[in-house]
């Protein structure tokens, strides 16, 4: 089956504040030059300038979701589009503060539709100024190569002073001084401008005589395709609600092919539901001075579903993937279960470990769903095959880089411990007999772990008289060989003043020339070692050379 539902088109990354800051956004500062009696030569009309900065908390604001409501308006600072951010530009302090955030767009050239959708509200305070003089909100959506503002989703609003009230603007009821708009929704169609560039431009400052203020919120959709949601219609359904962004002054419906008109408002039910192919027309209107008026259309499509097994992986696999759901009906959402009736939820779908058959639920926007079965495959390493090496005789060596076989795909390391935390410097010449450890793994980072005995046959009693610490992987410890009979209870290095600069009970701790995590200086060091023999007591003292 094929789908022929609307494609969703991602917006650029961090539109929205998605990430929590303000990446991908540019931060600007400055203030609007000042007039009125403090400053009788200024130059009218006033003008604001800014400059590039940092983003500034208290002027360039993200609120996550919460209960906070603004101060004067009292309408709610979640966003309207149930994102998890939003941003405040502005304060409400005074003093010819101006402050703006700009985002600049590269229109895809490949897609069809392309459109931004924000969310705006606005707080002024209102003062009898001139218009240049008064708090202002300004929206810009700028075609970067002709340096132009389209008409289209670009607008202004000042505090009117003597002028009168701004429609969509209420009195503050805590400070009648304070003129306030809440959230109200803004499409700016972009389809026009594929393969442009696009800088949509923010700003809000104070009055130019420094005693009132002006700001302002903002919020964008991250789904940058034409905003009609509701065209997948549910198998044997009776009826269709298609949606469109509320909050503009007039909406039109009609069919497409045949012009009959559907309905008006920012939701329409069709009954029945029209036949799959049928196109759907909506004309938009919005309010004067904020954007022009725009007609969009949606195909009426069936709810189609299809789940892609996810590749094998040795660690997990991630069920929340694109790349399962693909080609699906573009508004559908996805719950994750461990049973095909989807009771039993999967606590971490974009993290499963065990292998099995897990489902996935499929909603759209018009409340139908689907539920398909996933298989997971999650895959071990083979245990590595060892080789068994020789026995030798102290000095000689072990090469631990031929004591396995080795399989196509995988790259080896070679440990001193189990959880291969100790990397062996030099495994193609191991000197003492002990369990070491061969690990391999793949690209993916999966590993397994296998370990080698390596049998050396030692001497009796040896104790070198030089060691060279150096880090080259040969000779860098002071290394005291022992046979089974001696038990050691304290081996003590001294320098020639007599200071100790390494002491251990546990023979098996080699020096390492080391002293306070500092290198020794090169030269004869005197050691003295205690313990017994056979059960007897015995002590032995010696010099050793420290070469570099």
């Amino acid at each position: 089956m094929q789908s022929n539902s609307q494609i969703v088109t991602e917006c650029p990354q961090n539109i929205g504040f998605e990430r929590g800051s303000l990446t991908n956004w540019q931060c600007f500062t400055g203030e609007i030059s000042g007039t009125g009696r403090n400053f009788p030569t200024a130059q009218r009309p006033a003008v604001i300038s800014v400059t590039s900065s940092a983003p500034v908390n208290g002027i360039h604001t993200l609120i996550p979701q919460g209960t906070n409501l603004d101060p004067y308006g009292n309408f709610s600072l979640n966003a309207p589009n149930g994102s998890n951010y939003i941003i405040q530009l502005g304060n409400s302090n005074n003093g010819r503060e101006a402050e703006r955030i700009s985002y600049t767009i590269n229109v895809p050239s490949t897609v069809n539709e392309y459109s931004i959708v924000f969310n705006y509200a606005v707080v002024l305070e209102n003062p009898d100024h001139q218009e240049d003089e008064q708090p202002k909100f300004t929206a810009r959506v700028i075609d970067v190569a002709t340096n132009t503002f389209t008409e289209c989703g670009s607008f202004e609003f000042t505090a009117p002073g003597a002028g009168g009230g701004i429609p969509g603007f209420e009195k503050s009821p805590v400070n009648d001084s304070v003129l306030y708009k809440p959230w109200a929704p803004v499409m700016v169609n972009l389809s026009n401008y594929k393969g442009r560039t696009i800088k949509l431009e923010f700003t809000t400052n104070d009055c130019s005589r420094g005693r009132h203020f002006g700001y302002a919120y903002l919020d964008f959709n991250e789904n940058c395709s034409i905003p009609i949601i509701g065209n997948i219609v549910c198998p044997e359904a009776d009826q269709v609600t298609l949606k469109v962004i509320p909050g503009l002054a007039e909406y039109k419906w009609f069919n497409a092919d045949t012009y009959n008109m559907l309905g008006t408002g920012s939701e329409i039910t069709i009954s029945p539901a029209p036949p799959p192919g049928t196109r759907i027309g909506v004309e938009l209107t919005p309010y004067q001075g904020l954007g022009c008026r725009q007609t969009l259309y949606t195909t009426i499509t069936s709810m189609y579903m299809n789940i892609n097994d996810p590749p094998e992986s040795c660690i997990s696999v991630n069920l929340t993937s694109t790349a399962v759901t693909v080609g699906n009906s573009s508004d559908l959402t996805y719950t994750y279960w461990k049973d095909q009736n989807a009771s039993i939820p999967l606590s971490a779908p974009n993290r499963v470990t065990s292998q099995g058959t897990y489902y996935i639920k499929g909603t759209s926007s018009s409340g139908c769903s689907m539920v398909l079965p996933v298989q997971v495959l999650i895959t071990t390493l083979q245990p590595i095959t060892t080789i068994q090496p020789d026995s030798v005789s102290y000095p000689a060596t072990v090469d631990l880089t031929k004591a396995f076989t080795q399989e196509p795909g995988l790259t080896y390391s070679y440990w001193s411990n189990q959880s291969a935390t100790n990397p062996i410097k030099k495994p193609q010449a191991i000197r003492f007999p002990g369990t070491y450890y061969i690990k391999g793994s793949n690209s993916e980072g999966c590993f397994t772990i296998s370990a080698v005995t390596v049998k050396i046959i030692m001497p009796y009693f040896f104790i070198p008289n030089t060691f060279t610490p150096n880090g080259d992987g040969i000779n860098d410890v002071f290394t005291i060989l022992t046979g089974s009979a001696f038990s050691i209870k304290a081996f003590k290095i001294f320098n020639r003043w007599g200071e100790i600069v390494y002491q251990t009970s546990d023979i098996t701790k080699y020096w390492d020339g080391l002293k306070e995590n500092a290198n020794v200086p090169v030269g004869v060091y005197y050691w003295v070692m205690e313990g017994n023999e056979s059960l007897k007591p015995f002590k032995k003292s010696g010099f050793v050379t420290v070469l570099r």
